[in-house]
């Protein structure tokens, strides 16, 4: 289980590709729209690919109840809208990665990232430092 978690992660270049490549360019058209109906993301995507109106009305369901898309309905449609802009989902994604990493193999993935910080210039480091410190804070 943990080999193929660490295949899948080693194939994913930014953080929307932990989305399906449909759901991706709906979230994408989301962001970009700030909300929409189904309707409306067949006609954005409809520019560069044929897709059906269920198929994108099932993906923004799912979207929905993964928490990512909030809905209201107006009428008979509901309207969709991010539930977190593009940065505050890049910033949860980036934690519950880090956790699940950590739950999973423990010091060897904490030794892992403090080698990787050593490659990291120091202005970088400092940035980092306020982050986690600000994360903290926020935390509690």
């Amino acid at each position: 289980m943990a080999e193929q978690s660490l295949r899948r992660l080693r194939r994913i270049g930014s953080e929307e590709k932990f989305l399906g490549p449909l759901e991706a360019a709906v979230m994408e058209r989301l962001w970009k729209r700030g909300s929409a109906t189904v309707r409306d993301v067949v006609q954005d995507l409809g520019r560069t690919r044929a897709l059906a109106y269920t198929t994108v009305m099932t993906i923004m369901t799912r979207l929905h109840v993964k928490g990512l898309l909030e809905r209201v309905r107006d009428g008979k449609t509901y309207v969709y809208r991010p539930a977190f802009s593009r940065a505050e989902h890049r910033e949860r994604l980036s934690r519950d990665l880090v956790r699940g990493l950590v739950d999973e193999f423990g010091e060897v993935a904490l030794a892992h990232f403090a080698a990787e910080l050593d490659g990291v210039d120091a202005s970088h480091r400092a940035a980092l430092r306020k982050i986690a410190k600000a994360d903290g804070r926020a935390a509690r």
